[in-house]
């Protein structure tokens, strides 16, 4: 059966792999942007095919894939898919994406809304992956329906408002103060603004707030507001499952499942080596999660293992070597039983919670062994000219001997005795036997 691979890079900072085998095509796609090093494919290929890059450089700046895929070596099996856990990696049979549910074993992660949502601003406004969406279904300004030529007043109870930011988001009089989530504060907003220049006192704030923290001094228009105002949705997808929306949420209304359990630790010892400022490698390359910070008491990196997920990307970008991330479990749900090569997806389980690669079969090589050889030195002895002459008559008598047909015959014919005789009787040696014999 004929099989082709091979490789392109797409427009989008994406890598295209992929295998034809008959009627078969299988396509692996690596989002090298969204890619953050993590290294779990790596410990997840059952056959070698994936490396790790340079993340410490690639954290500071450097343009290049976290990790380099050998499509000659890939079995596209679609287990570095499965157990992605930041979705850099698509997984295609036919031209149909495969669903991670229907693999042998895939991960148990996800980020639940309940009932009780508001709907409110701050679970997507702190997403670092920007997953949850918030689709604002009319505004104030949307209505048209104002009040005219009216006197009135807009107070907020500052000890009932959460900083939701609903208001906000629905009517222009209403400004946040925005800040920027910290892992040791996610709360997106530091104070909340009023601008009564644009208000009409139609006193539907009050009813779109959750808290009843809005009171007006108005006149209430006859519009009726929808049932919802705005809806959140949550694209699993993109969610890095940080528990963000979960730590933020003042309804209680997130719920994160954690793909894996472990624990996050830095070796105090040695910490006199990190260099926030000029290297800050675990806080960039923390994109998806942002467990990493710098400590104002401390003075150096720090970390809100809260959000971790112990992918590990932090202890590979760390250039000294001061993280250290254990796993010590992934959870997975599986579609059957008796699924193909399913102990080769546990394996691959295992090896990602140890953090070890799949051994490779014992290779060994015969290497030729150069012989020295020694030349030995030629003597070349002295002439001794008694023997020369005396082998050189010798040499003579059975020239003399063979020009003869009858010993010639009876050399051929395997007579050798006649033909010794013949040479002793030219050496002198055998002159009456062969009298006798004529």
């Amino acid at each position: 059966m004929e099989v082709e691979r091979d490789l392109e890079m797409l427009e989008d900072g994406k890598f295209r792999y992929f295998q034809k085998a008959e009627d078969e095509l299988r396509e692996l796609y690596y989002d090298y942007k969204w890619c953050n090093g993590c290294g779990i494919c790596v410990y997840a290929c059952p056959v070698n095919a994936i490396e790790l890059g340079p993340v410490h450089d690639i954290a500071i700046g450097l343009d290049m894939p976290p990790v380099i895929i050998d499509h000659l070596k890939c079995a596209y099996c679609g287990i570095c898919y499965s157990f992605c856990p930041f979705n850099a990696l698509d997984f295609y049979i036919n031209g149909e994406r495969v669903d991670k549910s229907s693999l042998t074993l895939s991960p148990v992660m996800y980020t639940y809304k309940y009932e009780t949502c508001r709907e409110c601003t701050l679970c997507y406004k702190v997403c670092p992956t920007n997953a949850i969406k918030r689709e604002v279904k009319i505004t104030r300004q949307q209505i048209e329906e104002k009040n005219e030529g009216i006197e009135g007043k807009v107070e907020i109870d500052r000890d009932k408002c959460n900083l939701c930011g609903i208001c906000a988001e629905f009517c222009e009089v209403f400004k946040m103060v925005e800040k920027e989530p910290h892992p040791e504060d996610v709360m997106p907003y530091s104070d909340i603004l009023i601008d009564e220049t644009a208000c009409d006192y139609c006193k539907l704030c009050e009813e779109v707030c959750p808290e009843e923290a809005i009171k007006v001094e108005g006149k209430r228009i006859s519009f009726q507001l929808p049932e919802k105002i705005a809806e959140i949705t949550i694209d699993q997808e993109l969610c890095s499952h940080c528990s963000y929306c979960e730590e933020v949420c003042p309804y209680d209304a997130a719920k994160t499942i954690k793909p894996m359990e472990g624990k996050l630790e830095l070796f105090e010892a040695r910490m006199a080596r990190c260099d926030p400022v000029g290297c800050a490698a675990c806080i960039i390359i923390c994109k998806h999660n942002r467990v990493w910070y710098v400590s104002k008491d401390k003075g150096r990196v720090h970390f809100n293992e809260k959000f971790c997920i112990y992918c590990g990307a932090c202890e590979n970008a760390c250039p000294y070597d001061l993280i250290k991330v254990t796993r010590k479990s992934y959870f997975t749900k599986e579609v059957a039983t008796d699924a193909p090569w399913r102990e080769a997806w546990e394996e691959a389980v295992e090896r990602i919670v140890e953090k070890s690669r799949v051994e490779e079969p014992f290779k060994f090589f015969i290497e030729e062994e150069e012989l020295e050889v020694e030349e030995e030195e030629l003597v070349v002895q002295p002439v001794d000219e008694l023997r020369l002459k005396a082998l050189q008559e010798r040499i003579g008598v059975l020239e003399n001997v063979l020009k003869k047909a009858r010993y010639r015959r009876a050399l051929e014919s395997g007579d050798s005795e006649v033909f010794v005789r013949g040479v002793k009787r030219a050496l002198g040696e055998d002159k009456g036997e062969e009298k006798q014999k004529a």
